[in-house]
């Protein structure tokens, strides 16, 4: 059986929310990515600091992780959606640990419910990968039944890769 491990990042728990779901599979381990430097939480300073930190692909300062990738052979790569892209930890993330030969999925956490250029873009930055799947999930922490419908087919296309 392949191992399967969620790397995510999470501001506002959108993105936590799912980790939490597939982690209860039993071949599904998460890792949540934690950083130095933090946009604001609140106010216009969250998008605009946040939006300009992932379109330049600022290094966040990604603090140490528990779980070795290499020991898995599937990846869900979970995030916001932020300025379109996926946010510098996922970005500081893919610099420290090549995914190379790995089977990988997105879930992309949004408000606007359009996350096609940030998983293209979570695509473009895994060359040396297969790309299985993507899943976009509009704000999980308010609907979470469309979300965890959305998740189990995931995770069923998990169990065929």
């Amino acid at each position: 059986m392949k191992k399967t491990l969620m790397i995510y990042y999470s501001f506002e728990g959108n993105t936590a929310c799912a980790a939490d779901f597939l982690s209860q599979y039993p071949d599904i381990d998460a890792e949540r990515l934690t950083v130095e430097k933090e946009p604001p939480k609140k106010g216009f300073g969250k998008f605009l600091l946040g939006g300009k930190s992932a379109v330049m692909k600022e290094d966040p300062g990604l603090r140490p992780i528990e779980k070795d990738p290499e020991e898995y052979d599937n990846i869900i790569l979970g995030f916001p959606v932020w300025a379109n892209t996926y946010p510098p930890a996922i970005g500081a993330f893919l610099k420290k640990y090549p995914m190379n030969g790995k089977n990988i999925f997105i879930v992309a956490c949004s408000s606007s419910g359009s996350a096609t250029k940030a998983t293209d873009n979570a695509r473009k930055a895994t060359p040396g990968c297969l790309h299985k799947g993507a899943v976009s999930l509009t704000d999980p922490l308010k609907d979470k039944e469309a979300a965890f419908a959305k998740l189990r087919e995931l995770a069923e296309e998990i169990e065929k890769a």
